[in-house]
């Protein structure tokens, strides 16, 4: 596995993410998603593909959290939630804030009414969401969009023509040609606004409309922020934030463990498409998860955590996860006792290897928790059959081998393809997968997404991280003191 340390080094080692839907069929509904056609393939952000088309079907943005090198991933985690919406409009980029590595995403929407447009942008992933009121290549074409569409500007509840407003701007990167500063073009658009600024903090009310002069390399947005509601979401909220708390703190740590922000997304993400790929909702449907190379547990502990504290439908969840490392499986097996308050119920061994049975039921959710994770070859235990049965989806964290010579001297048959080719055997027709790579050089023979094609399945989804073109900030302190060294050694 690839060690922690060097995922977050100056050096920014590209992860793949990469969601497939197995054996896909004619009637695979996952074919008829548009995102489909959208693969990353190299992570640029087309401007030319993101323009607004027409005003009376309104354009959405968002900006992400600043996530230091996960915005790919809420990006792909928004079309998701489009796609499990029914919703074929795909989920853009507008914008990519390099500093932070936020992005500025970009949605079409369906309905004339904002406040009857199902929005696929996750609320504790994004830091404002708006509707798009005016835009333009330059700062006159904005202006005079504001006046073309400044009859339909309001959008809130208020029926009072004398209604209040702010303004504020928010800068990805300065516009092409830019021949203005900020203070100017905002007080140019405040001069094409009806109502009344708002002077005081004090004044604002919930009447109050919120603007926000979104400014990019290739146009300028006016928007109108909307509100977010996150009180439906308060008590998800308070258990995520108590399992982060309690994942730091578990008893086996390993080196290579994948980052629990990126297994909260992917899980978000496994959990939407099973629930939408296949079967009706049911109560008390019983879904079985693997993870073929669980290491110390962060996919399986942030899928029990996931779908028992995000869970509609009283689905129960069985997990099943492997390692050929006997300090991860036996350290995952402890580290979801600690976090859950559960008891190892059996240690048994047998021709499959050892395993470790946990169960219990969760008490927050009070939903029951069964997991089974086996010490051995994963290949060779879903090549036998011995894990009873087809499972509904699989998350994976591929053996990187980075640090190894094998990974300049991968074969056809490298221990990551024949995962891949046994995940193929298990997974039951259309379910989704998702798995964490390294690069996917062509120069190397193993290529993850290569495989899954070769295998069958669809490409859904891929993103990288960090997002193309992110760089870590430069340190000043650093390049004066070799400037210094420099005039130093001059001298």
């Amino acid at each position: 596995m690839f060690p922690k340390r060097y995922c977050y080094s100056a050096k920014l080692a590209i992860t793949l993410i990469i969601i497939a839907a197995a054996h896909p069929t004619s009637s695979n509904a996952f074919k008829q998603a548009s995102y489909v056609k959208r693969k990353v393939a190299s992570n640029a952000v087309d401007h030319a593909s993101t323009s607004i088309t027409s005003f009376y079907s309104p354009q959405y943005v968002a900006k992400t959290t600043e996530s230091f090198k996960l915005a790919d991933l809420f990006w792909l985690q928004a079309n998701v939630m489009a796609y499990c919406d029914n919703d074929q409009s795909a989920v853009q980029k507008l914008a990519f804030h390099r500093p932070t590595a936020s992005l500025l995403l970009g949605y079409n929407g369906t309905s004339s009414n904002s406040s009857d447009q199902v929005l696929p942008f996750p609320t504790n992933r994004v830091q404002y969401v708006g509707v798009v009121v005016a835009s333009g290549a330059t700062a006159q074409d904005l202006l005079d969009c504001i006046k073309t569409t400044s009859a339909s500007f309001v959008t809130s509840s208020t029926t009072n023509c004398n209604y209040s407003w702010t303004l504020d701007c928010d800068t990805f990167e300065p516009l092409a040609g830019r021949q203005f500063t900020t203070s100017m073009i905002m007080c140019a658009v405040s001069r094409h606004l009806s109502g009344e600024p708002v002077l005081g903090r004090d004044d604002i009310d919930d009447e109050t409309i919120s603007y926000l002069l979104v400014e990019t390399s290739s146009k300028l947005y006016l928007i109108q922020k909307l509100p977010i509601d996150n009180q439906m979401h308060d008590t998800y909220q308070e258990n995520l934030n108590r399992f982060r708390q309690e994942w730091s703190r578990r008893p086996f740590q390993y080196s290579g463990a994948v980052n629990i922000e990126i297994a909260i997304t992917v899980v978000d993400m496994l959990q939407r498409l099973v629930s939408k790929n296949g079967e009706e909702p049911k109560d008390n449907r019983r879904i079985r998860l693997l993870d073929p190379t669980c290491g110390s547990g962060s996919f399986l502990a942030a899928a029990a955590q996931l779908w028992n504290s995000n869970n509609h439908q009283n689905e129960s969840l069985d997990i099943v996860g492997i390692d050929s490392n006997f300090k991860c499986s036996d350290g995952a097996s402890k580290n979801f006792c600690k976090l859950f308050g559960l008891e190892r119920i059996s240690e048994e061994e047998d021709s499959r290897g050892k395993r470790w049975t946990v169960s219990g039921v969760d008490p927050q959710s009070e939903l029951p928790i069964r997991t089974a994770i086996y010490c051995g070859d994963s290949a060779e235990l879903l090549s036998s059959k011995s894990l009873d049965g087809e499972f509904d989806c699989v998350v994976s964290n591929l053996p990187w081998n980075r640090n190894t010579f094998e990974y300049k001297q991968e074969t056809s048959n490298c221990k990551s393809t024949e995962i891949i080719t046994r995940i193929a055997e298990v997974v039951k027709p259309g379910k989704p997968v998702i798995v964490v790579s390294g690069s996917n050089d062509p120069a190397l023979s193993f290529n993850a997404k290569r495989t899954f094609k070769e295998l069958g399945f669809d490409i859904v989804g891929e993103v990288t991280i960090p997002p193309a073109g992110f760089s870590l900030p430069e340190s000043g302190k650093k390049k004066n003191t070799v400037a210094s060294d420099r005039q130093t050694n001059r001298n």
